[in-house]
């Protein structure tokens, strides 16, 4: 997979806006400052859940596992090794030498108060199903903790490199601030971790500065060669592409169309396109659900994913670093395979199928989408020219839901972003696993999935999905389309390396020579 392209575009017409501000970050002072519309309002992602956020913590905390962000394995970080002791405990062996921001040393303590903390429903962690698949972390001696889980989950290792699962100091969990009503005021809590930066300030819905640990233990995440780091909530886009534009900011991101090229033209700035974790399907009514539709017809869904150029609504709409997807899943999660049935672009097929279902003369369907306008349409280009008709009924998504869960609509464009997970069972299993709006509604793709989701043995688990996803394929229920394209504005000097989750790590930044 291609992890970025640089767009080098020039002879651009200049963006309207003239600002003659001097540079204030950058290499000069080995500082990065880095912008979005969205607000922080507390410094920790347990009880503010923005990407953002998010993404301080990976800077400031660490966790027992790493997953390289280049290869996707998992790497040693605040364990020096893990072993499945059977299909519900973990455990796992802690790196010595490791200190706090504090000066004080890590060890069991440390990750048993934390996570013990974190199931406690009295700490109100927003989305527990991050942690709840826990049970109860102990204690076995100084360096070694053992995991017991609710029931098998094999997914275990993907969620403790999260960002969720960083670990503090046992100490800020004692004796935490309280708000006059007598609640706990986490927003005071003390940010004591044992991450590659310190934060050295926090304001709510402002920003927030994180300076480079100057102790920080040679890991998987690598000694940072940036000295500070500055998170600024702007809400204006125009504001944050001029600030780029005069060195005000080294990085942003979710550039609109509009302004791409003309950005990437400016001096001093690269536009970069970095692969998107969410995916962009087609889910089509094959059990029939509502009255009449032709796709309850497997060869009038076979149609369907053969009447679609997928490759080139990913290039020449949705992005650089798009890409066609084949499986009912992101091509690095764990789980997912491209090694079955595929359906390639072949408009002749595609009528011919439509011929031999009856009809020859074509269909009318109706279509469900509620994102990008641009990417449904040209769907719906590629349906009429192989005779498939297609009306367009564009909602909101809760109105796009109530349709697919009461059964009335022949089929959708969805997305899923598998919430920066790569496992399977981030998408797969949420998503085919029979709830309303699962308009598949097999049996038999669900227990397989289930299978494939309570085993820990890999062998095992890849031939689950893989059964999952070869009939997911053959039934033409859900139809992949493509993975999405992000895109950023970056500082020229600046090295950086897009990441597919969302959650920029600029501990892994440099500036150029």
């Amino acid at each position: 997979m291609t992890f970025f392209h640089k767009v080098a575009l020039a002879g651009a017409t200049a963006l309207p806006l003239c600002l003659t501000s001097p540079a204030y970050a950058g290499p000069d002072d080995n500082s990065l400052i880095w912008s979005t519309d969205r607000e922080i309002s507390l410094p920790f992602v347990w009880w503010d859940t923005v990407t953002e956020m998010g993404a301080m913590m990976y800077h400031i905390y660490d966790t027992l596992v790493y997953r390289n962000p280049e290869t996707m394995a998992y790497e040693p970080l605040l364990a020096s090794s893990w072993e499945w002791i059977d299909d519900t405990t973990l455990e796992f062996k802690l790196r010595e030498g490791v200190t706090f921001h504090d000066g004080s040393d890590f060890n069991a303590d440390d990750v048993v108060k934390s996570y013990s903390m974190l199931l406690d429903p009295e700490t109100g962690v927003r989305n527990e199903s991050f942690v709840s698949w826990m049970n109860e972390v102990v204690k076995v001696d100084d360096y070694t903790v053992r995991m017991n889980l609710a029931a098998p989950f094999p997914a275990a290792l993907e969620f403790l490199a999260g960002t969720r699962m960083a670990i503090p100091s046992a100490e800020v969990w004692d004796d935490l601030p309280v708000k006059p009503d007598g609640t706990t005021d986490f927003a005071q809590m003390p940010s004591i971790g044992t991450g590659p930066y310190k934060m050295e300030s926090f304001t709510p819905g402002e920003g927030m500065t994180l300076t480079r640990n100057a102790d920080y233990f040679d890991g998987p995440k690598g000694l940072p060669e940036i000295e500070t780091i500055e998170f600024r909530t702007i809400p204006d886009q125009e504001t944050r592409v001029a600030e780029l534009m005069v060195g005000g900011l080294d990085w942003i991101t979710d550039l609109p169309s509009d302004m791409i090229e003309q950005l990437g033209a400016m001096p001093g700035v690269d536009v970069m396109s970095g692969p998107d974790m969410r995916i962009a399907y087609l889910v089509l009514d094959r059990t029939g659900r509502s009255e009449g539709t032709p796709v309850a017809d497997v060869k009038v869904r076979k149609a369907i994913a053969h009447a679609i150029d997928r490759e080139a609504i990913a290039k020449q709409i949705v992005g650089p670093a798009a890409e066609v997807v084949n499986a009912a899943c992101y091509p690095t999660q764990v789980g997912c395979t491209d090694d079955i049935p595929h359906y390639d672009y072949d408009p002749e097929l595609a009528k011919q199928l439509l011929a031999e279902a009856g009809y020859g003369d074509g269909i009318s369907v109706e279509m469900g989408a509620y994102r990008e306008r641009p990417h449904a349409e040209a769907v719906m280009g590629y349906l009429a020219e192989a005779g498939i008709d297609t009306k367009l009924t564009y909602l909101q998504w809760s109105g796009l839901r109530e349709r697919l869960t009461k059964g009335d609509i022949d089929m959708a464009i969805r997305t899923w972003a598998s919430s920066g997970l790569n496992d399977i069972s981030a998408i797969a299993s949420v998503q085919l696993s029979g709830a309303p709006d699962d308009i598949c509604q097999s049996p038999e793709i669900q227990a397989a999935l289930a299978k494939g989701d309570t085993t820990v043995d890999p062998e095992a688990r890849a031939a689950a999905y893989k059964d999952a996803l070869t009939m997911v394929a053959d039934e033409v229920c859900w139809i992949p389309l493509f993975s999405y394209s992000k895109s950023y504005g970056v500082n020229e000097a600046l090295d950086f390396f897009p990441t597919a989750d969302g959650f920029p790590l600029f501990f892994l930044a440099s500036w150029k020579d």
